[in-house]
């Protein structure tokens, strides 16, 4: 009888097999690792080279993953403090929780100050965030950032506009970021007490915050926020990809070394990996360093118009983990695919030389099908990108953008075997690129991304500034050529508009004022006596006879007297636009088409703006003697009625609202502060309008900002990890470099070889990015229903200050170039 036969099943022989090889490859990569870390001095030094090339692309991965969270926290704490609130159901009435508020908005030396002015109805009001209490009249809270302008030098002409006491400082709990200016401001005693703070332009809440609003993205802004991704985060992986591949040649020498000792091909790759391994994981250390050390310093900067506070940098938590695993594992398979055209052998690494040169359809299909893929969409309108677009314009620009890293070594290759004999130098670069050009191609192939990704990027964004941002003019127009005008609007009592005027004609390079009490006012009896008809409303002017002759010409004036102005073409032939009371009361009566004011023995009711358009105006009868005259042509108001002081009388003139206008040389320095210290010695709180701005649609001015930092901060990128490129380039030819100079090569000849193998491929790969880059940004115009426009200054720009970047880091490599050409660069060990 046979014994039982035990068999294992194939399932568990296969598992067992592939168990072994996975431990067997983890102790290979290890291997690799050891021996990066234990080979002296040079290997430590190659190491921390790759460290610090990695770890700048590690960094700024890390910043970008941040930026959902920069832009979150700062639309929370604006979100938390807007006093909005009033706009969801009706109005307030006063209560023990109830503030009025009005936005505050002032500029100095082009920055814009913002704020509240707040006025508590009760002991207990709502108190926004960043404030333990509100202040009180006549005190301030200011932001540190406005603390330290008005502290300053250049702070003298705003701290004459804000004379209110500082009790305290704004926390970070209500800042959008720590470089605001921003200010809550407590009502003086000494305002009107009819009116909101202000002008009537408050409005009471209960509390602060407001929810935010989720807005659509139109689809064109929707394409600038993926080619600007795009075009930021490639360069960034080209150049960390990059530094993967620093100190080759001594890897070759050490995986030779490891074949010596029995070690196979394969497992002379996977010790390769490890040791890549290790530098990627040392890069990522270096990476979190340094964004850890950059993160108090962002908070120095002013970004986003407000800067970021340091707390707000927080990568997302699974962005930073994408970040810390792609890149490491990225390394492994860099190495092992730049492996696979390399025989190791115990004797040394032969590279295998191409028996044919680069083929050129598939560099050429990927650009293509990237083109092709852009070519259907269409973002024109309003309309918004849905996901599968979305993803398709990412992978049509990512497709263009990688395109250029494949073009330029076939195009480097074919430029260089072309290229004619000349000076020493010139053939030292030349001949150095044809034998080994795979160097430099993959650090010029970063920049050539970057100016493709720029010059279509500027493309696209001159057609979203034009289509997202206006050009505004808050002033009163009608001035003269050369000359500003500007407004200034107080709530202060309408008895001080003489000294009003008085302080806008101290404004140096003043050339014409105007300043009276202005106020509305309505007729009480309705147009044609019917109740269902609306009142006729007019505008009313107060002030001493010589500011009205400066608004109309009078025949003669005297305290008492009314006038009622109309333009002067109006003034003769047909029918002056006045209606008496009798006209008023015809049931015919119709509301008039053009600006009508109510004749003389019209009752009516006249105050400030709200209150003398409505029922809360104080009654007044126009006087019997009110003449009509005519409007001055450079006078800034057409139509209104003119009044002295003794022909309203002193109640109804302090319910009134001081206005002015001033004209001043457009060239004059500093005119705006100027005439706001002048109108803040009214009242502090006045506005003075008549400047211009560009009002910045919110999503493309977030957009626009992050554009301009990410790009700050690619360019930095670039420098610094070309110059690291460079440096590790010279140490690895720090043998041949010695050799040259004991032959008796001159130091200034290798010196401009290494210029000239810079120089050179930069140059092939700017041409090839600008042709890149204007394809690329003609089909995204087409995206928007717009014909090819080029820029060639913008085009001309980018390219030298691309080259200038270059070059200028190649120079700065020259010392160490210097310190390598020492006799001691023979030894070896």
């Amino acid at each position: 009888m046979n014994a039982p036969v035990v068999t294992r099943t194939t399932a568990t022989t296969t598992g067992a097999a592939a168990g072994r090889r996975a431990r067997a490859s983890l102790a290979q990569l290890l291997l690799g690792a050891r021996l990066t870390l234990a080979g002296g001095p040079s290997a430590w030094l190659r190491t921390a080279m790759t460290g610090v090339g990695v770890g700048l692309g590690v960094a700024l991965l890390l910043v970008a993953a941040s930026a959902p969270a920069i832009l979150g926290a700062r639309d929370d704490r604006r979100a938390d403090r807007d006093p909005s609130s009033y706009l969801v159901g009706g109005p307030l009435a006063p209560s023990d929780t109830t503030v009025v508020a009005e936005p505050y908005e002032t500029t100095t030396h082009g920055q814009v100050v913002v704020g509240l002015v707040v006025r508590p109805d009760g002991a207990h009001p709502p108190v926004p965030p960043g404030l333990s209490a509100l202040p009180g009249p006549g005190q301030m809270m200011v932001s540190p950032a406005l603390a330290r302008l008005l502290d300053g030098p250049r702070g003298a002409l705003l701290a004459a506009r804000l004379p209110f006491e500082r009790v305290g400082v704004i926390g970070a709990a209500g800042l959008a970021g720590p470089h605001e200016l921003y200010v809550y401001i407590g009502e003086p005693r000494d305002r009107r007490p009819d009116a909101a703070p202000g002008s009537g332009q408050g409005f009471r809440i209960d509390h602060f915050g407001a929810p935010q609003r989720d807005a659509s993205v139109p689809a064109v802004l929707t394409m600038l926020i993926i080619v600007i991704v795009a075009v930021l985060l490639l360069p960034i992986g080209a150049f960390t990809a990059a530094a993967v591949r620093f100190g080759s040649q001594a890897r070759d020498r050490q995986l030779a070394a490891v074949r010596l000792v029995g070690a196979d091909p394969g497992m002379a790759r996977r010790i390769a990996a490890g040791g890549a391994l290790a530098g990627a994981l040392a890069g990522c250390a270096a990476g979190v360093a340094l964004f850890a050390a950059g993160r108090p310093l962002a908070q120095r900067v002013t970004l986003f118009g407000s800067g970021v506070f340091a707390g707000d940098i927080r990568p997302s938590p699974a962005l930073a983990a994408l970040v810390l695993v792609a890149v490491p594992a990225s390394a492994v398979a860099i190495t092992l695919f730049s492996l696979r055209r390399v025989v190791i052998e115990p004797l040394g690494v032969v590279r295998l030389a191409p028996t044919t040169r680069r083929r050129l359809w598939w560099r050429l299909a990927m650009p293509a099908v990237g083109i092709a893929l852009l070519l259907p969409l269409h973002a024109g309108g309003e309309e918004v990108f849905g996901r599968g677009k979305q993803a398709q314009l990412a992978a049509g620009v990512v497709l263009v953008l990688v395109g250029v890293t494949v073009l330029l070594p076939w195009v480097l290759d074919a430029a260089v075997r072309r290229l004619g004999p000349g000076p020493l130098a010139w053939q030292l670069a030349v001949r150095r690129l044809q034998l080994d050009s795979a160097t430099t191609v993959r650090a010029v192939a970063a920049v050539a991304v970057a100016v493709t990704g720029a010059i279509a990027l500027q493309m696209v964004f001159s057609v979203a500034e034009d289509r997202f941002t206006r050009r505004v003019s808050f002033g009163p127009g009608g001035e003269s050529p050369g000359v500003t005008r500007l407004m200034v609007e107080t709530g202060s009592p309408g008895s001080t508009a003489a000294d009003l005027g008085r302080a806008l004609a101290s404004v140096p390079a003043a050339r014409q004022v105007w300043a009276w009490a202005s106020g509305g006012m309505t007729t009480v009896a309705p147009i044609g006596g019917d109740q269902a008809n609306s009142q006729l409303s007019a505008t009313l002017a107060v002030a001493d006879c010589a500011s009205l002759r400066r608004l109309a010409t009078l025949p003669s004036c005297a305290d008492g007297d009314t006038f009622l102005a109309v333009p002067g073409a109006s003034s003769s032939g047909g029918a002056p636009p006045v209606i008496s009371p009798e006209q008023l009361a015809d049931p015919t009566a119709r509301t008039p088409s053009a600006a009508a004011l109510p004749g003389p023995g019209t009752q009516v009711r006249a105050g400030g703006y709200l209150a003398g358009l409505s029922d809360a105006g104080r009654a007044w009868v126009i006087p019997a003697g009110a003449g009509v005259v005519a409007t001055r042509p450079d006078a800034p108001v057409s139509t209104l009625v003119l009044a002295t002081p003794r022909a309203v009388g002193p109640e109804l003139l302090d319910t009134l609202v001081p206005y002015g206008y001033i004209d001043v040389d457009r060239d004059e320095p500093d005119a705006y502060d100027k005439v706001a210290v002048a109108a803040a010695r009214v009242d502090p709180l006045a506005h003075v309008l008549g400047f211009e701005r560009t009002v910045v649609d919110p999503i493309f001015g977030q957009i626009r900002m992050s554009m301009y930092v990410g790009i700050a901060a690619v360019l930095g990128m670039v420098g610094a990890s070309l110059l690291v490129t460079m440096v590790e380039q010279l140490r690895e030819r720090r043998r041949v470099l010695a050799v040259l100079v004991a032959f008796g090569a001159r130091r200034r000849t290798l010196a401009a070889s290494v210029l000239w193998q810079a120089g050179v491929p930069m140059v092939l790969g700017v041409a090839l990015a600008v042709g890149l880059g204007m394809g690329l940004g003609a089909a995204l115009l087409r995206m928007v229903g717009l014909p090819p426009s080029f820029d060639w200054a913008n085009i001309a720009t980018i390219s030298v200050a691309t080259a200038a970047v270059v070059l200028g880091t190649t120079a700065a490599s020259l010392p160490v170039l210097y310190r390598l050409m020492r006799p001691d660069g023979l030894r070896t060990e």
